[in-house]
């Protein structure tokens, strides 16, 4: 092997690199100007937006330590929604208009270290012309830097495929050495894994095996491994989930079982006020609502998130499928900025009953046409549009019935009886659980209106598989001895855990 290059010795996987500079932050106060021509006159505060309908300028001083002298400086922006224009030192670097991705720009030629230096964004005219997420300037190697990373795990087979592209002024790549280093973030005595590779070319592809039973990520068991490669000057340190997401025939299958999407519609994020979209706990108030409220998806209408939202959707276990991406090139960014992401899900998802929004929250609205789109065989799962919080916006114990990975579900054919009828009720379960549930015990009971039990019983005892129209047996029940008229509800519980009910009336004179 020719002049192996060092590489950074990592004591333990979360540290730093000691070669790494760490950015320098932009948040802050920016002059601005409205208009054709930068005539600054007044400050706003960065992440953030002048609110006009007009062209914003916004400029900044900023001072670039000596040190970063021979390193590989570029300027990052996380998110803009318009046009944007970078000037350095009062020179042209660049524009970008992508909308659902970081802006990146190579700014090392025009950057002076050891000096104060100029950065100016000019944001066309659009809704919302402002900067928002992270701002920075960032110091790497100029001799050899990551390009671009993707990760592709492959979990039946317990091992990871990193891709990557090198860039940097090195004439060539002569056997660099390539540590990669992974941990379960979720076990604090977990090992540390720690592999070596050889990179000859500039594109180089490798498979880091982790064990021979890796542990997966879903929404149920959302486990997560950190990942830190280093070699020459370079580091970089994320986060990955372990699953396998593929389709057959129209369904979406992750980590070899059907998924069923219980899915909300969202539009740009509603983030506690004064919030950038770079707080993860901001993100994770919201995201966690949604979580609570028994979603499983969240697909942003027009709208990528930031990578703030990502990481906490990989905590949570939640799906983000992001929208506002059009074509090749735009794929290609969104994948590569955010891709290591298990929360990130770019394929539609046929088979999706969409529901629309009643002006007023109505409970009852969403149960019926949810519980009506998992007794349907060929669905694959409900997508809320125009979903609002109810003015008490805690899930309430009816909603998580209905909600939820497993349901019970009852095919009443009328909710009025008499007492010379029998309550003749289909039983069944709808299940996108991880897993076969091994001898769950389905029983039923029946409450009159002050929630006494006046009936109960055992349906059935055996195993519950993943899927639609799982029969639970049929109730056939005289409603002779009941008292009447009265108000009831018929409860189903499987396993203890997952229950739902229905409410039924009983008359007293024989009619209907």
């Amino acid at each position: 092997m020719n002049r192996l290059k060092t590489i950074f010795c990592l004591a333990f996987l979360l540290c730093l690199s000691l070669h790494a500079q760490k950015p320098i932050q932009l948040g802050g106060s920016w002059e601005y100007a409205i208009g054709d021509s930068a005539n600054y006159s007044d400050f706003v505060i960065l992440p953030g937006e002048v609110k006009t309908g007009e062209m914003v300028w916004y400029r900044r001083g900023v001072y670039v330590p000596q040190d970063w002298q021979e390193q590989r400086i570029t300027l990052y922006l996380e998110r803009l929604y318009a046009k944007a224009t970078v000037f350095v030192n009062g020179r042209r670097v660049g524009s970008d208009s992508l909308r659902c991705a970081p802006h990146e720009y190579d700014v090392t030629a025009l950057i002076v270290p050891g000096k104060r230096n100029t950065v100016s964004v000019c944001v066309a005219k659009s809704e919302r012309n402002g900067i928002f997420g992270q701002m920075e300037l960032r110091a790497g190697s100029k001799w050899l830097y990551i390009r671009e990373l993707q990760f592709q795990p492959h979990p039946f087979e317990g091992k990871v495929h990193l891709d990557m592209n090198m860039g940097g002024d090195g004439l060539r790549i002569n056997d660099y050495i390539v540590e990669v280093l992974a941990q379960r973030t979720d076990v604090d005595s977990a090992d540390i894994i720690q592999r070596y590779y050889i990179m000859t070319k500039r594109h180089s592809a490798f498979d880091m095996f982790l064990g021979n039973e890796v542990a997966l990520w879903d929404e149920f068991h959302p486990h997560l491994y950190n990942v830190a490669i280093a070699f020459y000057d370079e580091y970089l340190e994320t986060a990955i989930g372990m699953r396998e997401m593929t389709t057959d025939s129209g369904q979406v299958i992750i980590n070899r079982r059907p998924l069923y999407l219980r899915s909300v519609v969202m539009g740009d994020p509603r983030l506690e006020s004064g919030s950038s979209l770079s707080d993860e706990q901001a993100w994770h108030d919201l995201l966690k609502k949604y979580k609570q409220w028994g979603f499983n998806h969240i697909h942003f209408d027009g709208y990528c998130p930031t990578e703030a939202a990502f990481a906490v959707a990989d905590k949570l276990g939640l799906l983000i499928q992001p929208g506002g991406i059009v074509g090749e090139n735009q794929t290609k960014r969104v994948l590569n900025a955010y891709g290591q992401h298990p929360s990130l899900m770019m394929m539609e998802v046929e088979g999706i009953e969409r529901i629309p929004a009643q002006k007023d929250f109505s409970i009852g609205y969403y149960k019926e046409r949810i519980e009506r789109n998992l007794k349907t065989a060929n669905y694959r799962g409900f997508q809320l549009e125009g979903f609002h919080w109810p003015e008490k916006d805690e899930p309430t114990k009816e909603w998580m019935e209905f909600c939820a990975p497993i349901v019970p579900l009852a095919k009443f054919q009328k909710y009025e009886y008499s007492m010379t009828d029998s309550l003749e009720v289909p039983l069944e379960a709808c299940s996108a659980f991880y897993g076969e549930i091994s001898a769950a015990r389905a029983t039923y009971f029946i409450c009159d209106d002050s929630l006494q039990v006046v009936k109960g019983g055992q349906l059935a005892v055996g195993n519950l598989p993943i899927g639609k129209n799982i029969s639970l047996g049929e109730l056939k029940i005289p409603l002779s001895d009941l008292p009447a008229p009265g108000k009831y509800s018929l409860y189903v519980a499987i396993a203890g855990r997952f229950r739902n009910h229905w409410d039924f009336e009983l008359k007293g004179d024989g009619s209907q």
